[in-house]
């Protein structure tokens, strides 16, 4: 063709030459909306729980039900405004999880029993669940090359968050909140301060959803439109894009194609010029040969095809989108541009089906089948997946797959060892925050007289300010002498070791200064984290790995409130213990990592 190639696509060039304008900007503040409200919203629960507590007259060990409830719907709602993302558009995710999170946060600001606000905080924890994943990819597919980095401003936005709701509380909290006891009091009339935070937030979260639709036209994402086949989309919403931004475009659609051909591949090979052996786009990680192709009548899969040529760019924005925004890859399922007739009968499982259960059995590449493989197990497995609904089972067992893939013998280490991390983090570190005002309301001040409900809500205040440096810090550690895994493994073991001065502090200053170093360390350690596990896994692992890790992270965070919650009827400090134990093992398990795991990641390679 006469060209050299870099590795990228012709998409990717015309998204480069649209480069970072006005449009993309512009994008970056209403998507750190989304990532602002997550954790706007789970730290106003935890301003709210003792409120709660007293209104509805809820026991230690069921109040943790309040907090668990808003974890699991976010959990579904990851996931499921993840899918949708991939299914319908991005732009229907964008302006729909704003929108119905201030629906539900006022309706939960309305109930008028502990089942009913339970209840609504899981509706409203599946809406604000979708932010972070859908928003990340969103700003992460209109990032031009050597711009993804920026995806990491979002979590400023989300520290922020925290700050948002602490101030507001103490705006509204303590001046309509009962009075100490033992004096008498209405909780109808008196304690509804936590309501009124609610009512502040989800007017708060309308006006960002209105920001979006009323100052901002959207257009839906170049790649998603390409990979649903709606070509002619992709290249009016680069035009409108490239036009915000004060340019004109004239686009054809070899300029939106986001696959290299093979003459491509080996144009941009570093190993064409010296002659050494050329592998293609397709090659496996570890040097061998992918299976073929899989037959037209499957969608194409969005984590082996928008970020097929990710690693050999390095973009480091991918590597550093968070826990939602990492997690998208690994439910993409893209609509299908043709959809394959229907079967005359069920005679075998779909392919996808076969390579799942040939890796469950391990069954080698050769594909030897073993006789007692056609048995009962084949039949029941043939007869479940023509069962199942066809928008079910494609992406089903496409998740089943890549699930073998990433518990294959040489990722199953690292992949248990980096599940356990998440899951222990974000229970160590849920079961600390989420008490934290309980906690602070039930400690003596500095005469042994009791806090006031405004000093220890200052307290929080204080504790939300002191982690927003903490991103920066962890996106500094990263790339520091102290490497990926000392720069975890660090920030854990001083999140845990602040935890300690905090149960041992006697003093308000002793108290504030502790609460500052958990906030900064465990922000910069969930930076750190966010940043190295996509770095960790391969091209072809780590969508799936990294979105089963932030599902594990939010089961997590559903634990630990009913853990604490026990915790708390044996003593007030057990669950700040609790937390350090967890800690301490979390960070032994990073320690047990390789900390050559991520540059060979970032090569696109395995890490065994």
């Amino acid at each position: 063709m006469g060209v050299v190639h870099d590795g990228r696509t012709p998409l990717d060039r015309t998204i480069d030459k649209i480069g970072m304008g006005s449009y993309q900007w512009t994008l970056l503040s209403l998507c750190g909306f989304g990532w602002l409200a997550d954790n706007m919203w789970i730290q106003a629960i935890a301003i709210i729980l003792p409120r709660v507590q007293q209104h509805f007259d809820v026991p230690d060990t069921r109040i943790g039900v309040l907090s668990s409830s808003m974890f699991g719907g976010m959990m579904f709602g990851a996931v499921g405004w993840g899918t949708c993302s991939d299914l319908m558009g991005r732009t229907a995710a964008f302006n729909a999880t704003l929108f119905l999170t201030s629906v539900f946060g006022v309706l939960a600001a309305l109930a008028n029993t502990f089942p009913l606000l339970c209840a609504a905080l899981f509706l409203l924890g599946s809406a604000v669940g979708g932010s972070m994943p859908t928003d990340g990819t969103l700003l992460l597919e209109h990032m031009p090359n050597g711009k993804q980095y920026l995806v990491t401003a979002l979590s400023v936005f989300f520290s922020f968050g925290s700050v948002i709701s602490a101030v507001i509380g103490l705006a509204v909290i303590p001046g309509h909140s009962c009075p100490p006891s033992p004096e008498p009091c209405d909780v109808a009339s008196q304690n509804r301060g936590w309501k009124f935070l609610l009512i502040a937030l989800g007017l708060l979260t309308l006006v960002m959803f209105l920001a979006r639709i009323a100052f901002f036209r959207l257009h839906e994402s170049p790649r998603y439109l390409v990979h649903a086949g709606r070509t002619q989309e992709a290249i009016e919403s680069l035009q409108l894009i490239s036009k915000f931004n004060g340019d004109e475009l004239a686009l054809d659609a070899e300029d939106v194609r986001d696959h290299l051909r093979p003459s491509e591949i080996i144009a941009s090979s570093p190993r064409a010029a010296s002659g050494s052996p050329v592998f293609s786009a397709e090659d496996d990680d570890d040097g061998a040969k992918d299976p073929p192709p899989r037959p037209p009548t499957l969608a194409p899969r969005a984590s082996t095809q928008v970020l097929r040529s990710a690693p050999e760019r390095d973009l480091p924005g991918y590597s550093s989108t968070g826990a939602p925004e990492v997690s998208l890859s690994g439910h993409a399922f893209l609509t299908p541009t043709l959809d394959a007739p229907p079967p005359p009968s069920p005679p075998a499982p779909h392919p996808d089906a076969d390579a799942f259960f040939k890796r469950a059995r391990g069954e080698g590449r050769a594909g030897h089948v073993r006789a007692r493989s056609v048995s009962s197990l084949r039949e029941a497995r043939s007869a479940l997946y023509w069962k199942l609904p066809a928008a079910v089972r494609r992406p089903l067992w496409a998740w089943f797959d890549r699930v073998g893939m990433v518990l294959a013998p040489e990722w199953v280490r690292t992949t248990v060892l980096v599940w356990v991390v998440w899951c222990a983090m974000s229970l160590a570190y849920t079961m600390f925050n989420v008490y934290l005002p309980k906690l602070l309301e039930g400690r003596g001040g500095d005469n042994s007289e009791p806090t006031s409900l405004s000093d220890s809500l200052w307290d929080v205040v204080i504790y939300s300010i002191g982690g927003c440096p903490g991103a920066i810090l962890g996106a500094y550690l990263v790339d520091s002498r102290l490497g990926r895994r000392w720069s975890l493994a660090g920030s854990t073991f001083a999140t845990a070791t602040f935890c300690l001065f905090f149960v041992a502090a006697q003093s308000s200053l002793a108290l504030r200064i502790s609460t500052i170093g958990i906030s900064l360390s465990a922000t910069a350690m969930w930076a750190v984290l966010y940043g190295w596990t996509p770095e960790i896994f391969g091209t072809k692992v780590r969508g799936t790995a990294c979105g089963i890790a932030s599902a594990l992270s939010r089961i997590g965070g559903m634990i630990a409130p009913l853990l604490g919650g026990a915790l708390l009827m044996l003593d007030r400090s057990f669950p700040v213990y609790a937390s350090v134990v967890i800690f301490l093992v979390a960070g032994l398990c990073v320690l047990l990592l390789r900390e050559s795991a991520g540059e060979r990641g970032r090569a696109g390679g395995l890490m065994h």
